[in-house]
């Protein structure tokens, strides 16, 4: 068995772990971005491991997050009583929700649930969050304005220019009991074809997990650019406004230190080789569908 970890936050990092789930020969844990976790009518809500358990369990909706075939009574009904329901929480997702919320409010730690509701799904591989304690994104804006992940991606649709990433409590925050000794144990780290900066940087802000990283003989990172450009999302866009650059060179600015491979997609083949030292491969790396995901995780096994 091949020990594979994978730093993951987004569709992106999920689908990717869909396709290393699906190798009988990977023994798989996914440390998973809670930077984004927020509260919602009073729920903890985690985007990032909700959409990984969706994923792996095979119930993700058709836009690669919340439950497949869901329905939004609750959400609409609760237009009524003036609630904002912009955020909106399906009725399915709605049960994962309020157990974690009660089982939290009980003393059990967000790994503890996550690892309940794995095994309630029936996944093989493990999901861990990259921390219990609190970590949230605050994103200042090149106004001036400093917002929350969820006003600035949700609210107001990802539209402004970012100025700065700050990861309020990541300084003091330890990672989640297990994280540090899979990386050190594993054969393979991956990064997903995540957002490098909203996704990634809130895992590698708590410092053990990026020493662990950075101490690593072979981590490889996935682009999520498609011709240099993302085709969801502002990754491409976060990256330029944070003065990285632009197309392959910023994905391996944003992990500098980090990787020694950097995957990119067929469309981007012109950058393949070695630059600063990282080796850059060409791979198809949309992974939509389980057996396109299956196929690029066993190429990237295969490097």
């Amino acid at each position: 068995m091949t020990r594979v970890v994978e730093l993951s936050g987004g569709v992106g990092g999920a689908r990717l772990g869909r396709g290393l789930d699906a190798l009988a020969d990977v023994d798989l844990t996914v440390v998973v971005n809670v930077g984004d976790d927020l509260p919602i009518h009073g729920l903890y809500v985690s985007p990032d491991l909700d959409t990984m358990v969706y994923t792996l369990a095979g119930v993700e909706g058709p836009h690669g997050w919340g439950r497949a075939e869901d329905t939004f009574a609750a959400n609409a009904e609760l237009a009524r009583f003036g609630v904002d329901n912009r955020f909106q929480l399906g009725d399915l997702d709605l049960a994962l929700k309020i157990n974690r919320t009660h089982r939290m409010a009980q003393g059990d730690s967000l790994s503890e649930v996550t690892d309940s509701v794995r095994a309630a799904f029936g996944i093989r591989s493990v999901i861990l969050p990259a921390t219990d304690d609190p970590v949230r994104t605050m994103v200042t804006t090149t106004d001036g304005s400093r917002l929350s992940f969820r006003e600035y991606f949700v609210d107001r649709g990802h539209q402004d220019h970012v100025k700065e990433l700050e990861f309020d409590g990541a300084a003091h925050a330890n990672a989640a009991p297990g994280v540090i000794h899979v990386i050190e144990t594993a054969d393979l780290v991956v990064i997903g074809p995540s957002n490098p900066p909203l996704s990634i940087w809130p895992i590698l802000a708590i410092e053990p997990i990026a020493r662990a990283v950075r101490r690593h003989a072979n981590v490889i990172a996935v682009s999520p650019l498609i011709g240099g450009r993302t085709l969801k999302g502002p990754a491409d866009v976060v990256m330029a406004d944070l003065g990285l650059g632009t197309g392959s060179s910023a994905v391996l600015a944003s992990y500098h230190g980090l990787i020694d491979t950097l995957v990119v997609d067929t469309t981007d083949s012109a950058d393949e080789g070695e630059i600063g030292g990282v080796r850059v491969v060409a791979l198809e790396t949309r992974i939509a569908d389980r057996e396109a995901a299956a196929h690029l995780a066993r190429a990237i096994l295969n490097l």
